[in-house]
């Protein structure tokens, strides 16, 4: 981590600067006190003609949407959770369609009165780069 920008004598948005940096901190306002050393640092590049960080790199945001891969289908399954001491541990196995794992459950419950079921969805999904 680098050390928190000194403001410059004599310079009173420096001194601006810094007051409020030293507030945030004080408040344990951990965001503000981040704005306020970048404002800092921005105004002394722009102003005092600081030089550029070594070794730092700038990364921009890149927007990204998440979406379900169309070329994968999605999984359904359901575990029955019913028992006395244990779960029963009956499973109906990955399905291809919810309607699949629904019909198991009802057969399950016809055969052992067992109620409770913990039911899974899995899918691949993708980023996909905004325009």
């Amino acid at each position: 981590m680098s050390r928190p920008p000194v403001p410059v004598p004599g310079c009173a948005a420096c001194e601006e600067l810094a007051t409020r940096r030293d507030e945030a901190r004080a408040a344990f306002d951990g965001s503000a006190e981040t704005d306020a050393k970048v404002l800092l640092r921005q105004h002394q590049g722009r102003e005092h003609g600081g030089p550029p960080a070594a070794g730092r790199r700038i990364f921009r945001y890149v927007p990204y949407s998440i979406a379900q891969d169309a070329s994968a289908q999605p999984e359904y399954e359901a575990y029955c959770v019913s028992g006395e001491e244990a779960d029963c541990g009956a499973s109906s196995g990955p399905r291809q369609a919810p309607a699949e794992v629904e019909e198991w459950q009802r057969l399950h419950t016809q055969e052992t009165r067992h109620l409770r079921y913990r039911r899974s969805f899995a899918a691949y999904a993708v980023l996909e780069k905004q325009d």
